[in-house]
């Protein structure tokens, strides 16, 4: 994954196969952009980005993730205000690699010291999974690897 800054990576191949029924688990890593307000997403905005490492493995069919990405006063990302919340995803798009969020920032991401995700697993134990989220200067391509004929 092309990330500009290792601070900037919020989960690298986390676990989220260990979550209970509407359980919610936080990022391995919290964004500390150490003063609040510094428009960090004005002019160029920043990219959040999220994908499946792993499938996921649920009990249910009718499982969903659901990835609520947070902003808080203090370091510890639980339940205050929710600056974007993805979309709930089906446990069928819940694959090895795909796409969970692809999207800018709001230009406030930073209105609040700390910058974290939430990870719900709803209706359903997972047994299997893990998560790739990174914040970087615009959205990935779909693309793995630039394949060039030629380096002329």
């Amino acid at each position: 994954m092309a990330i500009f800054d290792a601070m900037f990576e919020l989960s690298d191949n986390q676990d989220i196969g260990t979550s209970t029924i509407t359980e919610a688990t936080a990022a391995s890593n919290v964004i500390n952009w150490s003063n609040s307000d510094l428009e960090m997403g004005a002019g160029e905005p920043l990219w959040m980005n999220i994908r499946m490492g792993t499938e996921a493995l649920l009990s249910s069919g009718s499982a969903t993730l659901t990835v609520d990405l947070k902003r808080e006063t203090d370091g510890t990302i639980d339940t205050d205000s929710t600056t974007i919340q993805s979309v709930t995803i089906a446990k069928a798009s819940l694959t090895a690699g795909a796409w969970i969020l692809r999207q800018p920032l709001p230009y406030n991401v930073d209105e609040d010291a700390f910058f974290g995700i939430l990870y719900t697993m709803n209706t359903a134990v997972a047994s299997a999974g893990t998560v790739d989220a990174w914040i970087d200067h615009g959205p990935q391509s779909s693309f793995d690897t630039q394949v060039s004929a030629s380096n002329i």
